[in-house]
């Protein structure tokens, strides 16, 4: 799916998810759990636990935006909808407070897909990169300076005292990286966010990551008149864009 070229020549800056777009969390959640007792008897059962987690921390997220609860930081969230998401599994709610700890460290400890930094180094070339994450600021510094990656900025929307999909937090970005709406596009492996993007005025790329929720993955890669790129990975992204 390419972009019309009088769209591409006019991106200056692109705004990246991080969870699951730039970093498997995956497969480190399951290293985690292997370490827990509970999970550790029978992970096969415990496959899709950083999925159901994920997708609980979703709801938070959206329930935040929408002012249906009050605003807490992401790593809050995923702390209050640990235990809620423990009790669904077999033996999860009797896990104890320091493999707790542990599982939430891992959201700190991720790796970046494969393609990641050949596509960021590519994208460079043309583009201004920066992070757009719920995860937090200091978070974000320390796992990009951890892996190298090659962004220019980290913005994330604990600046904006919100959390994604509000709009103020796609606002932000645009307003410190320079741009009008329409000369950034947001980069995430989720519609939701390119949806909420789109709709405060940026391009959009969707960027397929079909191992991240692992076997589980359930793969949406149907064209959307919200999203205006779809790519297998962030090299082919680069593609795209040059030659758009």
């Amino acid at each position: 799916m390419t972009l019309q070229t009088s769209k591409a020549r006019r991106i200056k800056a692109l705004a990246f998810d991080m969870q699951g777009t730039i970093f498997n969390f995956y497969d480190p959640m399951m290293e985690a759990l292997a370490r827990v007792p509970a999970a550790a008897a029978d992970l096969a059962q415990w496959s899709t636990f950083a999925g159901v987690w994920s997708a609980a921390a979703y709801i938070a997220f959206a329930d935040i935006a929408a002012r249906r609860k009050a605003w807490m930081p992401a790593a809050a969230v995923y702390a209050d909808e640990l235990p809620r998401v423990l009790a669904r599994f077999p033996g999860g709610a009797s896990v104890s407070k320091a493999d707790r700890a542990l599982l939430l460290a891992v959201w700190g400890n991720v790796r970046p897909w494969d393609d990641v930094l050949p596509g960021l180094t590519a994208l460079r070339e043309s583009f201004v990169l920066a992070t757009l994450t719920n995860a937090s600021m200091r978070g974000t510094i320390d796992l990009v300076r951890r892996t190298g990656l090659p962004f220019d900025a980290i913005l994330s929307a604990e600046l904006a005292g919100a959390l994604k999909p509000d709009p103020q937090v796609y606002r932000l970005g645009c307003k410190h990286l320079g741009c009008e709406p329409e000369e950034a596009m947001m980069v995430s492996a989720h519609k939701w966010d390119l949806r909420a993007a789109k709709q405060c005025g940026m391009q959009t790329a969707l960027v397929l990551r079909p191992r991240e929720y692992g076997p589980a993955t359930t793969l949406d890669a149907s064209p959307d008149d919200l999203i205006d790129v779809i790519a297998p990975d962030l090299p082919s992204l680069a593609s795209l864009l040059a030659y758009s």
